[in-house]
């Protein structure tokens, strides 16, 4: 196990070496040492320095009146990218980015309509945005203030239904919702958030979680079973899982209990996990290697494996 944590703390990834310390190994000095420093450490060491270096003169990838399309090349998708590994607004040029997504992209009402094939006002778009502006510390500002009243009033009016899943309660929609929310600080999750946090939760943990035996009238998805980084609009359990420990959830739950057994029969004889699903190749710059041991599959399995206290018991 130690060589598998020196791999994770690896200084040439700072951030998962940020988040390895902080939410596995329990360090909480280094709450407060992800400052300007880190970021600034991120934002030079791949694959973010690459993205950041893809933006044009005036901050922005691609067309300024397209910042949604094309998908996963777009400034909005770059910016979402850039946030999940540990880019933030302190970083130079952030804040053109994101001027040019609320301009272009978010309605009066706080919400971020699809308009690619799948169009409308779709749950796990609104978390995906929100996730993304919370991540790059734009929780104080009112666009995302709006997003997440928006958010909360969708989820009580329509409990997470999508008419792409013939009007059934989608769970990705769920699931980035409630990553999102996660992000809020405790003494901010009252009311409305706390509702909604409790709705998701509720949701996704009533079914078998390792058989994503969530109500539908298709065929089951087999991208719950692959694992992978970043998912973009789909999920999967292990995400699935991240959320729900991450929210509070009843880890004593016999649903959470089957998926994590899941997880870790994933694990390699290294003690490493696989990245199974990549969009490489569909964005601009490729994260990781598929089929490869990953970083980041592995930080994700180990964090809700040890945050559960899964591991308690299993000799790792």
């Amino acid at each position: 196990m130690e060589s598998i944590i020196a791999w994770l703390t690896e200084k040439k990834d700072p951030y998962i070496s940020y988040l390895t310390n902080k939410n596995i190994l329990g360090k909480e000095y280094l709450k407060k040492t992800f400052g300007s420093k880190t970021v600034f450490d991120v934002a030079h060491s791949e694959p973010a320095a690459s993205i950041l270096n893809l933006r044009n003169k005036n901050g922005w990838w691609g067309d300024r009146q397209d910042s949604f399309n094309p998908l996963y090349k777009n400034t909005f998708w770059q910016l979402y990218f850039l946030s999940l590994l540990g880019v933030n607004k302190n970083i130079d040029g952030i804040d053109r980015g994101i001027d040019l997504v609320i301009e272009k992209m978010q309605e009066t009402d706080g919400s971020f309509p699809s308009r690619l094939r799948y169009k409308g006002v779709l749950p796990c778009m609104q978390g995906i945005v929100l996730e993304m502006l919370i991540r790059l510390k734009y929780l104080n500002n009112d666009f995302t203030k709006k997003t997440i009243s928006f958010i909360t009033d969708l989820v009580f009016k329509d409990n997470f239904r999508c008419k792409y899943r013939q009007n059934l309660k989608c769970p990705w929609g769920a699931i980035k919702i409630l990553k999102a929310l996660n992000l809020v600080p405790p003494h901010r999750s009252g009311g409305n958030i706390a509702n909604t946090k409790k709705m998701a939760s509720d949701f996704l943990v009533r079914y078998d979680i390792s058989k994503a035996n969530y109500p539908r009238r298709k065929k089951r998805s087999g991208h719950w079973f692959t694992f992978g980084f970043p998912r973009g609009y789909r999920s999967d359990i292990l995400e699935l899982v991240s959320v729900l420990v991450d929210a509070g959830g009843n880890v004593n739950s016999a649903n959470i209990k089957k998926a994590l057994d899941s997880i870790y029969s994933k694990k390699g004889p290294e003690g490493s996990w696989k990245l199974e699903y990549s969009l490489n190749g569909r964005m601009l710059v490729d994260i990781e290697h598929k089929n490869k041991p990953s970083k980041w599959i592995t930080y994700m399995a180990l964090k809700s494996l040890y945050k559960s206290n899964y591991l308690e018991s299993i000799s790792i």
